[in-house]
This record gives C-alpha cells, sequence and structure tokens, in this order.
C-alpha cells in the first residue's frame, strides 16, 4: 500500500526544505537530479517524495523548534478529563508558539518521534499559528 504522507507537492516540499518556492525543485528536474520514477506531474501539479527530496537535496531544513502531535494530542486528551494541569500545559504551549513566531522562529509539528520525516505543519507566520489554534479550539477543549 502507498504511504500517501510521503508524497509531497512541489510547493510542500520546497516549503519543508527551506526553499521560497517549487522552482529550485523543477530545475532539479530539468537537470535530471531525480530519477524517472521519483517525480510525476498530476494535471498541473508535480509530484515527489520524501525520499527522493532526501536523496538530492539531503534531510529537510532544520528548524527552531519542533513539536510532536502525539504529544500535543496527549495533551488535549487529558484536558478533556478537565485536567487543570493539562490545559495550563496546553496555554503555555500556545504561549510559547508565539513568543516564537515573535523572535522569526520557525515551529515544525511532526507526526511523531519515531517519524520526523512526517511534518504535519510548519508555522512561519502569525496566520498559519492563528489557523493551528483554531484548530486546537476546534477540539471543544476549554483551554482558555
Amino acid at each position: 500500500m502507498i504511504d500517501l504522507s510521503q508524497v509531497l507537492t512541489f510547493s510542500e516540499a520546497a516549503d519543508k526544505w527551506g526553499f521560497a518556492n517549487g522552482n529550485t525543485l523543477r530545475k532539479a528536474v530539468e537537470r535530471n537530479k531525480f530519477l524517472p520514477d521519483e517525480v510525476r506531474k498530476s494535471g498541473d501539479v508535480w509530484l515527489t517524495t520524501y525520499e527522493a527530496m532526501g536523496r538530492v537535496f539531503g534531510e529537510p531544513r532544520m528548524t527552531d523548534i519542533t513539536l510532536s502531535y502525539n504529544e500535543i494530542s496527549e495533551l488535549f486528551i487529558q484536558s478533556v478529563y478537565q485536567q487543570k494541569e493539562s490545559q495550563k500545559k496546553i496555554q503555555t504551549l500556545l504561549q510559547s508558539l508565539h513568543t516564537a513566531l515573535q523572535e522569526n522562529k520557525t515551529i515544525s509539528i511532526i507526526e511523531s518521534l519515531e517519524h520526523p520525516e512526517r511534518i504535519i505543519v510548519i508555522i512561519k507566520t502569525s496566520a498559519d499559528l492563528a489557523s493551528f489554534e483554531r484548530y486546537i479550539r476546534s477540539l471543544s477543549i476549554n483551554i482558555d
């Protein structure tokens, strides 16, 4: 079975590897840096795999802060049972993310420590963080 979490659009790959846009990847295709089965155009969208990106460009860029979605989820589960300490931790986490952005840091949320290559979201702007906070609030957890 194909793991679609390992398939990336060029835009997604460019973001994870720290390129301005997918043009760097398109140039790599033109220069035959990718093997024939490592890239594919689907309509107007170019696709590649995490493995191919690693082979051609090395590991993705390091971010300033990396959080595990599994760890964040555990806080949410605990807070459902009204554990005030968990709710405080969630609020502290959100405050630290705001502070990090004010310091121009980049935040990655990965699936788990066992699978750091599975990047769920990269937060670089206030709009990114606002979207992440909306998601958290949509879980119907009182974090205020």
